[in-house]
């Protein structure tokens, strides 16, 4: 499942900060810190067992108050005793939380209450972790300052400090122990490095690709630990080397810790690969065509294994590919993988790519939650998700977006391309599937060519979910300005209702009544029209450099080109005339999914599912 896209046409909006503020993670009170409070024993001390490793392990947590909380509240968080690497066997062992990183977690979060005998304010803090490192990002978001200090037993990067993160800033935050004040110190933590995942590359391919072979001799070097880490904290190294013998391994050889127990994962034709480490980065992202990548257990998606086969679309958000997955059954399946670092160079501000890190963890969060119980037909199935690489695993349909050039869309006139039969199939399709999810109290808030896909032989199938909110969340900035319909102007009004209008102008494009819409946003379009979304309800005067008015303007510049290709719409025509209804400005004139389902499947009491 996946859209060919363009970057240059890549104008979905995504949720601003605003909005991923209001997603608030669940929280419980932990009692049993008495024990912890009063131990001075260094993080940095405190050696991890083999098993702590195969679970994930990121985080440990030292509370430095009486009260606190964190979240959330599920099985990634335990206490656990664990003893000094230098301690005496006879010393009691030091009690610590201990997170782990789930295929579920995106981040993990830190509240510590105000109480009456503490004389200091309340504490937030996110930790989102990045999939494209080892580091986390820390989003402050207490209503004061708090002071972030490096308190690594030793540190050879020379990031000892003290520095202040201000309300809403965010900071890198590497592997090694952290302390945060507010007033006084109220928290340590430890950041672990996280389980490596390893490649199995075709022989033939690394031998006759130059550069993948530097690549791969590179990687080898790439791929080790901080001094910090390999010297004083033998416990924890996680370490991959390759194997000195000279006999043939039927799998990927992982070592892990001091004693190297091995983790073997079995690879078919394992006698014609090699096996190679992956660079310190995004191991999904480093994977090249019919190379396997292994990821570690720890998870619910335990010890699997992935074989890429077919890229299918990548741009700056996003990297879209056919693989094969060793817990899915049926064959060659979609992989979509977020993407949250720039390139190599990429000269945007440190808080930029921190932002991007939140953003894209809450987008994959979103689509995974919103698709991951819906089943029906004309919506691609969601096989799995995992967190630690903000990847989805989809079922693979074999069709093109409705956007795609040279295929759905003339590449000269921008026109759809497809029959009058293939436009009401489409329609009576994704009616469907949009009937089913509104009748689940959700919106997409995307309809638009680019998240249609279709094949005569499987018909029209809706993707990408991650902009899905319920109906009872707040309206989103986020969307494709094109198919934004007229009551957000003003009023800031978004519910299924938006969806159906989203849906006519899609409708209007397959219809062949106006050209592909978001092509206008293409630069050098001899009719440019672009604005943003947040810019129709920006008040004057807020921190912006673009002019709400300009973005009004452009928008009821694009209203006015809607209306026209409305007027050549037949109503009588029964397709044509529920296209008109679906454009009706008021949104409660405006029919709904049941009626247009109702006129469309006259035979059907509901959308079909499977």
């Amino acid at each position: 499942m996946a859209a060919e896209v363009y970057p240059s046409e890549e104008k979905t909006e995504p949720f601003t900060t605003e909005e991923l503020q209001m997603r608030l993670g669940k929280s419980i009170a932990v009692d049993d810190f008495s024990d912890a409070q009063h131990d001075h024993v260094p993080l940095d001390q405190l050696v991890i067992d083999e098993d702590h490793h195969k679970k994930g392990l990121r985080i440990l947590v030292r509370p430095l108050t009486r009260s606190r909380s964190v979240s959330p509240g599920n099985d990634n968080c335990q206490w656990l005793a664990l003893r000094a690497e230098v301690g005496n066997p006879n010393q009691p062992k030091s009690k610590v939380l201990a997170v782990t990183q789930t295929s579920k977690d995106i981040n993990f979060s830190i509240r510590i209450p105000q109480t009456e005998d503490e004389d200091r304010p309340p504490l937030w803090c996110e930790l989102y972790y990045d999939p494209g490192s080892d580091s986390l990002i820390l989003w402050n978001k207490s209503e004061i300052p708090i002071i972030l200090t490096r308190i690594s037993l030793s540190d050879h990067t020379g990031t000892n400090f003290n520095q202040e993160i201000l309300p809403g800033a965010t900071r890198e935050v590497s592997p090694g122990s952290w302390r945060i004040s507010v007033g006084i110190p109220v928290l340590d933590f430890r950041i672990l490095e996280k389980r490596p995942a390893t490649l199995h590359v075709p022989s033939d391919s690394f031998e006759s690709s130059p550069a993948r072979s530097q690549d791969v001799r590179s990687s080898l070097g790439k791929r080790s630990f901080s001094e910090e880490f390999a010297t004083e904290n033998a416990g924890i190294e996680k370490r991959l080397r390759p194997d000195d013998s000279n006999e043939e391994k039927d799998g990927v050889i992982i070592f892990l810790g001091p004693k190297d127990e091995r983790l073997v994962f079995p690879f078919p034709n394992a006698t014609k690969t090699k096996e190679i480490a992956i660079p310190n980065g995004h191991a999904l992202l480093e994977v090249q065509k019919d190379e396997t990548v292994a990821i570690p257990g720890g998870c619910e998606l335990d010890g699997y294994q992935l074989t890429k086969r077919d890229q299918i679309a990548t741009t700056g958000a996003s990297s879209v590919f056919t693989a094969e997955h060793s817990q899915v059954p049926d064959g060659v399946i979609t992989v979509k993988v977020l993407k949250t670092r720039g390139p190599q160079g990429d000269a945007r501000p440190p808080d930029v790519t921190h932002r991007n890190v939140i953003r894209q963890a809450d987008v994959w969060l979103r689509e995974y939650q919103s698709q991951e119980d819906l089943k029906h037909e004309s919506i691609v199935k969601l096989y799995g998700g995992d967190a630690r690489y903000l990847s989805l695993y989809m079922e693979h349909v074999d069709g093109k977006d409705l956007a795609a050039r040279n295929v759905w869309r003339d590449t000269v006139t921008e026109k759809f391309v497809g029959t009058r039969t293939d436009a009401v199939r489409i329609l009576k399709d994704i009616a469907g599937a949009l009937h089913y999810v509104h009748q689940k109290k959700r919106i997409h808030n995307d309809i638009k060519p680019a998240n249609i896909l279709y094949s005569r032989d499987r018909g029209a199938v809706l993707c990408d979910f991650g902009l899905s909110t319920r109906t009872v969340d707040p309206a989103t900035n986020g969307g494709t300005p094109y198919y934004i319909p007229p009551e957000f102007i003003g009023q800031k009004l978004r519910g299924p209702a938006s969806d159906v209008w989203a849906l006519g102008v899609t409708a209007l494009y397959i219809l062949q009544k106006i050209p592909f819409p978001d092509a206008r946003g293409v630069r050098g379009h001899p009719k440019q029209l672009y604005w943003m979304i947040a810019d129709l309800n920006r008040k004057h005067g807020h921190a912006s450099n673009r002019s709400p008015s300009s973005a009004v303007a452009q928008m009821q510049q694009w209203l006015n080109e809607v209306n026209e290709a409305k007027a050549l719409l037949n109503p009588r025509d029964k397709i044509e005339f529920l296209v008109l209804q679906m454009l009706i400005p008021n949104p409660h004139q405006r029919i709904s999914m049941a009626k247009v389902m109702n006129e469309l499947h006259p035979d059907k009491g509901k959308a079909p599912t499977r």
